[in-house]
């Protein structure tokens, strides 16, 4: 007979969440970060909500709970951090307590500020779950990729780096909120963000040691960042804050490129760089919209309306051009700024400066990252990634400072100052290099609508913008000293369909808008303005007419080469050129009974020809269906963006229905 199976033992209270210590060090330094950081965010939202106030009203007793709740919540806080620091038994169970008791204190107040109290209720609650659930972990070997064990950087990390990277993200949400959104007392926010700034850069100072010995290329931003805000601190401590965001959100990223999971993550990216190169877009789509919804963005402090900011700050990543807001009037030159940055990263792609900022640290590429570069260039071959990368970077610095001149003196000569005619003349250069359309003034650049010199700059650095890069790079391989490459079949095209396109443009524009737009011009003038009128409505957006008065016909012509818009590997959208050629060119094809497309004595592999179709019919799929969801949501007519002459007969809303429908949406709201 078989012996009976011994029965298994009861857990023990050692084994239990609330009474297990923490047998390694890092997660107790982790865990006491935590609680470090969570009474940070607590104290923030107190500024920001007035707990004392909110529950007393004004009377005395509120400064009395107000200064008991700042005093039990530090003296708790740095009780339970300690605990954890010293693997205390008690450390979860303190902890936990004044967590609940901390997240009970914050759900009134939801209904007066949601936005700030559901997401220090939501971070409450992901402690306590973490606290409450928590399981023995088992120790994870290096994965493959990862730094070896004898990495001092990589045993940094796994010993502190999950703590200081908790403080820091922290630093970076307190920071956001003082700074950017201007939440709090001015003075007490300023103070509890520069002690958590304090904490977070005390735990990153052995890795800006560690960096001194392993890779000194990288103390250069920390450095100058720390200097600068120190400089800072006495004139301007929101200055010194936000250089100190910029050092921690530097930091971070050292930190998180370093763990095994986000490398990973890189891995899987890099093996798909079309999903990469969407992230690297959403992500700088999301930090543009964050900035461009602070206060500082916008005149007198008014910020705009977050759906606003995303949809300028996609216009710009995206470098489409088209505008919510009036962009002279409705930011501030805070705001300006930050558009011309989301632009300019924008146009060169996000894709294309990281690899430019690896080259300048002294980094290869590697084959994964030629491989991401030349798919994103549209190159032939990946192993010229690399030139390309720094032909691109240093091509746009001198077409930039090229059409910079120029635009500055024709500022300066229309009565700006010389500060800040050159503000607007950068501004205006790399918003036509990018093929953005951004302009600082209501009307676009009409002013200049009777002056050669601003025009002409303007749609020479629009058409460079637009031919791509890779023809720059073949134009400056011909003129250049030694073997002059033949010129590719790719070049010759876009060259050929861009040519064709600006004349046929300025034809069209100038016969069908002489009389209309182009009046009052002389006859020297109405033949640049149709030129100009011809090359930015492909891929720019900027006007010098009056675009509410245009012709249909033109309307429509403008709707086509939109829809082409610009070449391969450049900063513009639309199709491509390329792409049009291509299935124009299967027009005779198929007239003659042939299988095959030849341009220039050379045979198009059928591998192109499916994949321009391809991007032909999703790119129409996706027009008609915007197209579709425009005319059924915002009763549109179809041939003309007015309002729809069925409708003019129906009950309009009173004054008195827009504020009743306007204080129905604050109360939602609120």
């Amino acid at each position: 007979m078989p012996p009976e199976p011994p029965f298994l033992p009861l857990p023990s209270r050692s084994h239990t969440a609330w009474g297990r210590p923490f047998s390694q060090p890092r997660t107790a330094q982790t865990w006491a970060a935590r609680t470090a950081g969570c009474a940070a965010i607590s104290l923030m939202g107190y500024l920001v909500v007035g707990l004392g106030s909110w529950y007393l009203g004004d009377s005395p007793w509120a400064r009395l709970f107000d200064t008991a709740y700042a005093a039990i919540l530090l003296l708790g806080t740095g009780a339970g951090a300690l605990g954890f620091l010293g693997r205390r038994r008690w450390a979860p169970a303190w902890t936990g307590g004044l967590l609940a008791v901390n997240l009970g204190l914050f759900i009134p107040p939801l209904s007066s500020s949601p936005l700030v109290c559901s997401g220090i209720v939501l971070w409450h609650l992901l402690l306590l779950n973490g606290l409450l659930f928590r399981t023995p972990g088992k120790r994870r070997g290096p994965k493959v990729g990862t730094p070896g064990p004898d990495s001092e950087l990589a045993a940094w990390i796994d010993r502190a780096g999950g703590a200081a990277l908790h403080l820091l993200l922290v630093s970076l949400f307190i920071t956001v909120a003082v700074v950017g959104y201007r939440m709090g007392g001015r003075a007490p926010a300023q103070i509890l963000n520069a002690i958590v700034d304090l904490f977070s850069v005390t735990l990153t100072v052995p890795l800006l040691r560690i960096l001194a010995r392993e890779r000194p290329r990288l103390l250069a931003l920390p450095v100058l960042t720390l200097a600068g805000s120190a400089a800072a601190a006495g004139w301007s401590p929101e200055g010194a804050l936000f250089l100190l965001a910029v050092y921690q959100a530097y930091a971070s990223l050292l930190i998180l490129r370093s763990m095994p999971l986000i490398r990973e993550l890189f891995r899987h990216f890099f093996e798909h760089p079309t999903r990469l190169l969407l992230l690297s877009f959403f992500v700088l789509i999301i930090v543009g919209t964050l900035f461009l919804s602070f206060p500082a963005s916008a005149p007198e402090g008014r910020p705009v309306g977050l759906l606003d900011a995303l949809f300028t700050s996609t216009s710009a990543c995206c470098v489409t051009g088209l505008i919510v807001l009036d962009t002279p009037n409705d930011f501030s030159p805070f705001g300006h700024l930050v558009i011309l940055v989301l632009i300019q990263a924008g146009g060169l792609n996000i894709m294309v400066l990281s690899a430019f900022t690896a080259l300048l640290l002294g980094r290869s590429l590697g084959l994964k990252g030629r491989r991401l570069l030349g798919e994103t260039l549209d190159l032939s071959q990946a192993q010229e990634a690399q030139r390309i990368t720094l032909f691109i970077v240093a091509s746009t610095l001198v077409l930039e400072a090229a059409g910079w001149i120029p635009l500055a003196v024709a500022f300066r000569s229309l009565g700006s100052e010389w500060g800040e005619a050159a503000w607007k003349g950068l501004f205006h250069t790399v918003s036509a290099f990018c093929n953005a359309g951004f302009a600082l003034q209501s009307d676009s650049v009409a002013l200049f609508r009777d002056r050669a010199l601003p025009l002409l700059t303007l749609a020479a650095l629009i058409t460079v913008g637009g031919l791509g890069f890779s023809v720059l790079a073949a134009g400056w391989s011909r003129f250049a000293p030694g073997r002059r490459p033949p010129v590719g079949i790719q070049v010759r095209l876009v060259l050929a369909v861009s040519l064709v396109l600006v004349l046929s443009g300025t034809v069209w524009f100038g016969v069908a808008e002489w009389n209309r737009t182009l009046a009052g011009l002389t006859t020297g003038h109405k033949i640049l303005n149709a030129l100009f009128q011809s090359v930015t409505l492909r891929t720019a957006g900027f006007n010098s007419v009056d675009l509410g008065g245009l012709h249909p016909g033109t309307v429509l012509m403008m709707m086509v080469f939109m829809f082409i818009g610009a070449s391969p590997g450049s900063t513009g959208g639309g199709i491509k050129t390329t792409t049009v050629a291509v299935l124009l060119g299967a027009i005779p094809a198929m007239a003659r009974g042939e299988s095959r497309i030849v341009f220039f004595g050379r045979r198009v592999p059928l591998e192109i020809v499916y994949r321009s179709s391809a991007i032909a019919g999703i790119t129409i799929l996706l027009g008609t269906g915007g197209l579709a969801l425009l005319l059924f949501t915002q009763g549109f007519c179809f041939v003309r963006i007015s309002p729809d002459p069925s409708k003019e007969n129906e009950a309009k809303p009173t004054q008195e229905d827009k504020v009743a429908l306007a204080h129905a949406i604050d109360a939602l709201l609120k």
